[in-house]
């Protein structure tokens, strides 16, 4: 009695569905076709997150999932104000998991979210085809037809794989067969010029991307598989085949013991390093006649990350399993913050050899990655150290520095970087060591800028002629001036192109601006 009802409303939710599909896809394909991303993003995740809250209620979205639209709506307004590709990076990657944690409520990891994410567009035409043939299920004819369209398409693909193999393995049957493929080919050719254009493949990329974001496909054992992981540490008892030898009753004194010579020896290494950096680096720094700067930086910057992250698999290593509960090894544990404490002296060392770097050559998009790569290994000490206190899991560890990772990406899109470069360089005490090259690789946001402080550049060329290397291409304004205006002409004739979509302050105020300069010209 109750069959019908039920079917007749489980297809029109189906069809539903299709409808707020196709109205999103078609959204995306009017804001995002041939398009620069300005508004058209913001717009876009409002919609996408309007439609989850929607469906699952705003109670029903959890913690997790609001702070990243949190997270999600503070990279769509910088997006809009100053539209840095950090910020645009962000939004589209916030967006993802915003989806995967509204789909998924339930999920506590990052990294859970991103392989959820990545497993629903996977597991998207799989979905959709079975939703299809949901919705078709009391339509006879749409329905046999769509059976007979997925039952084809196995044996074709099989078809075109043999037919591969045989060309590949017999010349005579690949030269029988060269005059009918070019037929076949040239007709498909024709038949789809017209079909299958790069809008169209753009509309049905919008319809899997709509459907990932929209809906939930991916089975739930991702769910399932990271309830199994605890975020404290418990003891078990090692259990053996009564065939085999016990084990030595002081394994886990002999794991202690080594650990305890291990962690002796790196501290006493790591003091003595750590006093000369202090010595040297902290306090009254300064560059030796001869003395390479950039190898100091370069090389010696990332050999003492890795050292950090080598200190911190180690000690992931020797804090494994039941050493935590054994009663002997508070010394271990002690030392062992002795050489966390260290790790992160060394690590201050390092944004030193950094700042020393930018005080001297100026700032630049890979001397701000490795300050932010060091602040999250910083982080991931600090957490590190909880761990091995509480007994917590590494579960736990790789949990709470993605959440860190993710509070820095935000933190990261509030800050107009190119502006701030280019700030910074321009009015950097060491004029002869600014790579001036770089401004011109900079985004057209900067070009007023460098308009207004044209001077301020031509004189740092000037001082590049009294180095004993010159590294820069461009040595005087005869060479920079040309390239700065191609710039500007080009990204005048872009902006004027740009569709309401693709609107974001930062470009609307450097079109302004230069259109004034062209005016007062």
């Amino acid at each position: 009695m109750t069959t019908m009802p039920l079917t007749s409303s489980r297809e029109l939710a189906i069809w539903r569905s299709f409808i707020v599909l196709l109205v999103t896809a078609t959204a995306y394909d009017v804001l995002f076709w041939q398009q620069d991303i300005g508004v058209n993003l913001p717009i876009f995740s409002v919609l996408i997150a309007g439609a989850l809250i929607g469906r699952y209620g705003w109670q029903n979205l959890g913690t997790r999932a609001r702070a990243l639209l949190a997270g999600l709506a503070i990279a769509c307004f910088f997006t809009l104000w100053h539209n840095s590709v950090v910020a645009i990076i962000a939004g589209f990657v916030l967006l993802f998991l915003f989806t995967a944690f509204a789909h998924e409520p339930e999920l506590k990891s990052i990294w859970y979210a991103i392989a959820q994410s990545i497993g629903n567009f996977f597991m998207t035409p799989v979905g959709a085809s079975g939703a299809i043939g949901e919705a078709l299920e009391n339509k006879r004819v749409p329905r046999t037809g769509w059976r007979w369209f997925k039952l084809a398409m196995i044996p074709i693909v099989l078809l075109v794989v043999y037919f591969q193999i045989y060309r590949i393995a017999n010349p005579k049957f690949d030269e029988l067969t060269a005059g009918f493929l070019g037929r076949i080919a040239n007709w498909l050719g024709d038949f789809f010029e017209g079909i299958l254009t790069a809008h169209t493949l753009f509309f049905l990329f919008a319809m899997m991307l709509s459907a990932g974001l929209l809906f939930r496909f991916a089975p739930r054992w991702l769910v399932n598989h990271e309830q199994q992981w605890s975020e404290l540490l418990l003891r078990q008892r090692m259990k053996r085949a009564h065939w085999l030898l016990p084990l030595h009753m002081n394994a886990l004194e002999s794991e202690r013991k080594v650990g305890l010579i291990l962690l002796v020896l790196m501290n006493l290494l790591l003091v003595v390093v750590n006093a000369v950096d202090i010595k040297w680096i902290w306090f009254g720094f300064t560059v030796p006649e001869g003395f390479s700067l950039k190898q100091f930086v370069h090389e010696g910057t990332w050999l003492l990350i890795i050292s950090i992250l080598l200190s911190i698999a180690i000690l992931l290593r020797l804090f494994k399993g039941n050493q935590n509960f054994y009663t002997r090894s508070k010394p271990m544990r002690a030392l062992a913050y002795a050489w966390i404490s260290q790790n992160f002296i060394l690590g201050i060392s390092v944004f030193l050899r950094n700042y020393h770097y930018i005080d001297f050559h100026g700032l630049a998009y890979k001397r701000i990655g490795v300050i932010v790569f060091l602040a999250l290994v910083l982080v991931g000490l600090v957490t590190l150290y909880l761990k091995i206190r509480d007994r917590r899991s590494f579960y736990h560890l790789l949990r709470v520095n993605a959440w860190a990772a993710f509070v820095m990406l935000v933190l990261l899109t509030t800050i107009n970087w190119d502006g701030l470069i280019t700030r910074y360089n321009l009015g950097h005490w060491n004029q002869g060591e600014i790579d001036v090259d770089n401004y011109l690789a900079m985004s057209d946001k900067v070009l007023p800028l460098l308009y207004a402080d044209k001077e301020k550049v031509e004189e740092q060329m000037k001082k590049h002629s009294f180095n004993e290397v010159v590294w820069i291409s461009r040595t005087s304004m005869d060479q920079f001036a040309p390239d700065l205006d191609g710039k500007r002409r080009a990204f005048l004739a872009r902006w004027e192109k740009t569709g309401w979509q693709g609107w974001n302050r930062a470009d609307a105020n450097t079109y302004e601006v230069l259109k004034r300069m062209e005016s007062a010209n």
